[in-house]
């Protein structure tokens, strides 16, 4: 026998020791035997590398259920070796096969990978209940099939996952003390504030989930019980509470002291464009993480900055550096990632990235603009001007006393486009376009920045503080951010949703808006335009008939739009 086929029956007589008593054995490929890959020769070792993937695997919970799972292993050269092992869980309607381009790529690099469907998932038994506690134990389940039938090595073992595998690896290590760290990808940190921001629901991106969901997965009967309240204008706030309720242990923020507790190392990664999980409330939990960690902030919509990382095991930004994170906490292999700074980010309407220390960073400022008001048609004497068709974005309070009225009767040229379609554009540069001057004043307002003298960074979280007198109980407000050319074209930088369910009408109240987190570039020359209108495709309206509100301007409380932005 060659010197070759006995390093490999070698191997393969070291891993059976290794499993002599566990469900995983592979057996190296036999003389004259082909072997093609690890898809085609699953349980049989690769004789170029000594991977083996086991596939078909069957893994019983704490209540009995069975959750479908296939193992990669790496090259086994003794018995007593132990194997630093990453858990990677499923994404919404994905198999259990769903990373195993980039599971292959950590097999040939010595790491144990296990993937695993969710409960609900394919052939994965019970059924979907959103990241719920028996799906979090589940992860503890996992912990202990691996000590049971692989060598891992039980003091280094990270989880990961995309979308709701992110939620859930989030939740599994603020849950389960024997994960060591996680990698989270395009995930949400509040699932209060994804399902419900600023009161508002964002139905394009709630259909979908729920839409798709029966393809590859049984639905807890409660989510669609729970869709149809979250789109109706006419839920009661004791229902939405209970939502709320329903969402908090979802929520891998409110789990944020368990993971303190310990300083479990973080990786998060996320996409400016993902409107199905915002980054702004990822940012919050990142703000507040204690340990070591780590955040991406990337172009594109959710999970495609990624997704062909993950399948195919292609070159990946993103996954080349969650591997040098899962080197230096797993292997104690010096990377370089824990000397760099916490926060890397590309620019969303450029090509390049930028890193800083942490977030939030001293490096970025805030500059205000204070918002005057158009108030009605008029001409005015002191300029002999005509007045009322734009209000202002101006450096200086303003001192007028005159409302803003808009009504939901129509919409206006101001949106953020083709639901999906555009988050998807946005992610390649091709952002939703606009020109302010079209902006129906019945139902919008148009408030138009001074040109800038230098191009303005912006970096962050844009936020603009409003006073609102609805008419109705019910309204809803959505602003744009918009970079307006010399042309009067503008691209949708940013923006956000609010809405009120349960006001008294007449009466104003303080109305805050949080933007959708950016990083672009608004070039010299350019100025910013702040569009306030009623709808948009992308949003759940808060009212079934029309509605009416004034934007209230008293000269001493200013309304005004805050810009973060770097140097």
């Amino acid at each position: 026998m060659s010197k070759r086929w006995s390093a490999l029956w070698g191997a393969g007589l070291s891993l059976c020791a290794v499993s002599a008593s566990a469900a995983i054995t592979c057996q190296p490929v036999a003389p004259g035997e082909a072997y093609t890959g690890y898809l085609t020769s699953p349980g049989k070792i690769n004789p170029d590398n000594g991977t083996c993937f086991v596939n078909k695997l069957s893994l019983t919970t704490h209540d009995g259920v069975k959750l479908t799972a296939n193992v990669f292993l790496p090259k086994i050269s003794s018995p007593d070796q132990k194997f630093p092992t990453i858990i990677m869980v499923n994404s919404w309607v994905c198999p259990d096969w769903e990373y195993i381009g980039q599971a292959y790529k950590l097999a040939k690099d010595g790491y144990i990978v296990i993937e695993y469907a969710s409960r609900g998932w394919w052939k994965s038994e019970g059924i979907t209940s959103v990241a719920s506690p028996d799906d979090i134990k589940d992860v503890s389940d996992i912990v202990d099939w691996l000590g049971a039938n692989v060598p891992v090595d039980q003091a280094n073992i990270a989880i990961s996952g995309i979308s709701y595998g992110a939620g859930i690896s989030l939740l599994g290590l603020a849950r389960e003390p024997r994960i060591k760290t996680a990698a989270a990808l395009s995930g949400w940190a509040s699932l209060e504030e994804q399902l419900y921001a600023q009161e508002t629901t964002n139905k394009s991106n709630l259909n979908l989930l729920v839409g798709v969901a029966p393809i590859a997965g049984k639905l807890d009967p409660e989510v669609k019980v729970l869709q149809a309240d979250l789109l109706n204008p006419d839920t009661t706030q004791q229902r939405a509470d209970e939502i709320r309720a329903w969402a908090r242990p979802r929520s891998p923020l409110f789990e944020i002291d368990k993971i303190n507790a310990r300083r479990a190392p973080v990786f998060l990664s996320k996409n400016y464009s993902d409107e199905m999980f915002t980054p702004n409330s990822t940012l919050d939990m990142f703000s507040q993480l204690q340990g070591p960690k780590k955040i991406l902030l990337n172009k594109g919509w959710h999970a495609t900055a990624e997704a062909l990382g993950a399948l195919l095991g292609t070159d990946n930004y993103i996954y080349d550096q969650a591997h040098r994170w899962f080197d230096y906490w797993l292997k104690g292999k010096d990377t370089g990632i824990m000397a760099e700074p916490q926060v890397d980010m590309a620019v969303g309407n450029g090509s390049t990235r930028e890193r800083l220390a942490t977030w939030p960073d001293a490096t970025v400022k805030n500059m205000t603009y204070y918002i005057a008001p158009r108030g009605d048609v008029r001409f005015q004497l002191d300029c002999f001007c005509t007045k009322g068709i734009n209000g202002a974005l101006q450096t200086s309070p303003s001192g007028l006393i005159i409302n803003d009225r808009l009504s939901s009767a129509g919409d206006t040229v101001a949106t953020t486009g083709i639901p999906l379609v555009s988050e998807l554009l946005s992610g390649a540069g091709i952002f939703p376009i606009a020109a302010p001057a079209l902006v129906n004043r019945a139902h919008g307002v148009v408030y138009n920045g001074p040109k800038l003298t230098s191009t303005l960074k912006l970096r962050g979280i844009p936020k603009v503080q409003l006073q609102m007198r609805p008419a109705q109980a019910q309204a809803q407000v959505i602003t744009y951010l918009y970079d307006v050319d010399e042309f009067g074209i503008g691209k949708l930088i940013t923006h956000s949703a609010r809405s009120v369910h349960w006001a008294t009408p007449g009466k104003t109240i303080s109305f805050p808006m949080d933007f959708h987190m950016m990083s672009y570039d608004v070039p010299k020359g350019h100025r910013l335009s702040l569009v306030v209108d009623t709808k948009d495709p992308h949003y759940a309206p808060a009212n079934k008939t029309d509605f009416k509100f004034d934007l209230v301007f008293n000269g001493s409380t200013q309304a005004t739009l805050t810009i973060p932005y770097i140097n």
